[in-house]
């Protein structure tokens, strides 16, 4: 049988979603963390999540050096020769110019997607196991009003809006972290690339979630635990070999 939510404390969410433009909260342990994030199912058909070991900055790789810059027809001219240099990685097939941001993405190509995952312990491994010091964060952002599932017939740099999509699942690690990206846009009027932070629409609807510092490593034994670490969510030889370092110290 369903569980039926509390109306009132989702009422109580919900007001409380629309009063503040970024929802900040702290959880100092995997159980506080799961408390967290459990209330989402009160909120959303579809929420995202994304962990890192930095405050903020929620905006593509390509657009870091510099958001100003419009990188638009030199992402292009760099997927163009991904295509070309890259076909026998491609097996000769064509692929979509989206199909080839999300390959790139994966094998570390700057692109204008960012990462994220519907699976939100896999974002609480991302932010606690990143070798950045200091305090984690995992962002949850509500994407019902923002999900493109027409995506893929479309040209990604003529998008008008900061899109979330599900990519396909065509690879071993976008299905084992539970993949999705945002595409970003390059905004002519603004003369910039915008984080989701500062997006006007986006920020009401994403919260940060703060780890601190010292309970990163406490959280990461709770995640293996759970059967969440480097072995799961990279299922090849390179992430069993940097489980073990982990696991057994030797790094």
């Amino acid at each position: 049988m369903k569980k039926t939510p509390n109306m009132a404390v989702k009422r109580d969410v919900m007001a409380s979603k629309q009063e503040n433009a970024l929802e900040q909260v702290e959880a100092k342990n995997f159980a506080e963390f799961i408390n967290t994030t459990d209330v989402f199912d009160l909120l959303a058909e579809l929420v995202v999540f994304r962990g890192q070991a930095k405050k903020g900055n929620l905006i593509p790789s390509i657009a870091r050096p510099n958001p100003n810059a419009d990188t638009t027809e030199h992402e292009k001219q760099v997927l163009e020769q991904l295509q070309l240099l890259g076909a026998s990685y491609l097996n000769g097939l064509e692929h979509k110019p989206l199909d080839l941001l999300v390959l790139a993405q994966h094998f570390g190509l700057k692109t204008r997607l960012l990462d994220w995952t519907s699976n939100p312990l896999a974002a609480l491994w991302f932010a606690c196991s990143d070798r950045e010091p200091g305090d984690a964060y995992v962002y949850a952002l509500i994407a019902d009003d923002f999900q493109d599932k027409d995506v893929y017939s479309k040209d990604p740099f003529a998008t008008d809006l900061t899109r979330v999509f599900q990519p396909r699942l065509n690879n071993p690690r976008i299905i084992a972290q539970h993949g999705w990206f945002t595409l970003h846009r390059y905004s002519k009027k603004a003369s910039r690339f915008t984080a989701i932070e500062q997006n006007r629409e986006a920020k009401t609807k994403l919260t940060e979630i703060r780890i601190p510092s010292s309970r990163r490593d406490d959280i990461l034994g709770s995640l293996e635990r759970h059967g969440i670490s480097r072995r799961t969510l990279f299922p090849d030889l390179e992430g069993l070999c940097n489980h073990l370092n982990w696991k057994h110290k030797l790094a």
